[in-house]
């Protein structure tokens, strides 16, 4: 699969000019790194994105606009994968990663986790290049009223590498798979750590039904990221 993609990448980088417009813009992007508390992060000046980032995800602005993400208003040049019968793996016009992918539900609904994680973990399973990622609708997505997640080259972002130096106790065994927290503060951030999909999976939802819901949201709020190397998953 990960050659597949470098395929679809390849083609769609020769023939969509505003994607190819905005990948060579990587190339200037400017990156800063702060050290917070012991923890780097990085932040990254990338004027090409703001047409994601910046995009109005108020419920007005969102029903006055068509879904980018539903296959009868995307651009006739985007080109996907089928993932599962219902997701299709798509480039990502408007990059952070040197590879950033976005994979789009077929079917226009909401952006919800709870009934998705197991497809976020077989995603994980089968892109070994990238780190897969779901931002809540609330959390930074930009199309919170379409099911999408997100994958981008693996090992960009510092956390990746940078989890197990920070782990400050272990809050449950559960099964085979272990729930870690770590000290990253101003982040609060939980690490499942599991050989089994179907394990991770349920500690997932235990932890999910024990995070609070605000008044008027359907989820907690939370970003996840999740990859799969040498057997398991995080």
């Amino acid at each position: 699969m990960n050659q597949r993609i470098n395929n679809l990448l390849n083609n769609q980088l020769a023939n969509w000019e505003l994607a190819r417009a905005n990948y060579t813009a990587l190339s200037g992007v400017r990156v800063k790194e702060l050290d917070v508390n012991g923890i780097l992060y990085k932040v990254q000046f990338n004027p090409a994105r703001i047409v994601s980032s910046g995009a109005k995800v108020d419920a007005r602005s969102i029903k006055e606009r068509s879904c980018f993400l539903c296959p009868a208003n995307r651009p006739p040049v985007q080109k996907g994968i089928p993932f599962e019968g219902h997701y299709d793996i798509l480039m990502n016009p408007f990059p952070i990663f040197p590879c950033h992918l976005t994979i789009p539900e077929q079917a226009h609904v909401e952006q919800r986790i709870v009934t998705r994680f197991g497809d976020m973990l077989s995603l994980a399973q089968l892109l070994t290049d990238y780190t897969v990622f779901y931002n809540g609708p609330r959390c930074g997505a930009s199309a919170p009223d379409h099911a999408h997640f997100q994958a981008g080259s693996k090992g960009f972002m510092p956390i990746e590498k940078d989890w197990h130096r920070l782990v400050a106790g272990k809050v449950a065994d559960y099964r085979n798979a272990t729930l870690w927290y770590l000290d990253d503060a101003p982040r609060t951030t939980l690490v499942i750590d599991s050989p089994d999909k179907d394990t991770a999976a349920a500690l997932f939802g235990i932890v999910y039904r024990s995070l609070p819901v605000s008044s008027g949201e359907e989820e907690p709020m939370l970003n996840l990221l999740t990859l799969y190397e040498s057997g398991r998953w995080t």
